[in-house]
């Protein structure tokens, strides 16, 4: 019995050396390299608070330590994490980041009712008398155009944020433009 005894606590101890070793941070300060890959490129990416560029980032020297890694791209923080740097070039220090640009929709109205709908110059679809909503637009600014039935046109520039939708009317019937936000 004491022999099983003595077997549990080493078998204890030694579980407990092996995950504190997983969770030790990387030692702070020395040299290291890191690879940042972005879905999508053209990023920009900070690590520790300093500016590193823009993705894809390759063979990039920074100093080891554990730091906040921030990916923004059109105005939008894709990814906000703490990560371990490695002092070297540790193939822990390859990060890839397939994010996504947040999506909106934007709900369109007009006068007349009866009207064509280009978003950023592609035709989206018709009002045909009601509402239209056009869904999963990259986050950012859009030029909507309204080609109504009066051969008239109206068009705005309309910002969509990524899980919301924006609300427009263009009235092509006096030429102006109203735009409001939701």
């Amino acid at each position: 019995m004491k022999k099983l005894y003595i077997f549990a606590l080493m078998m204890a101890f030694l579980f407990t050396t092996v995950v504190a070793d997983e969770e030790d941070p990387p030692p702070r300060g020395k040299a290291a390299t890191i690879n940042i890959i972005t879905e999508p490129p053209n990023s920009d990416v900070f690590l520790g608070g300093e500016p590193l560029g823009k993705s894809p980032i390759k063979d990039k020297e920074v100093k080891s330590g554990r730091q906040t890694l921030v990916v923004i791209d059109q105005g939008f923080e894709l990814v906000n994490k703490r990560v371990n740097v490695w002092p070297g070039k540790d193939s822990r220090n390859n990060f890839d980041f397939s994010t996504k640009i947040p999506k909106g929709h934007i709900k369109i109205t007009t006068n007349p009712p009866r009207c064509l709908i280009f978003v950023d110059g592609e035709q989206a679809d018709k009002t045909d008398g009601a509402e239209l909503v056009v869904h999963n637009l990259d986050a950012g600014d859009h030029m909507v155009r309204a080609q109504c039935s009066n051969r008239k046109s109206a068009e705005a520039l309309v910002t969509v944020k990524g899980e919301e939708t924006a609300e427009v009317h263009l009235d092509a019937t006096s030429g102006s433009k109203k735009k409001k936000k939701r």
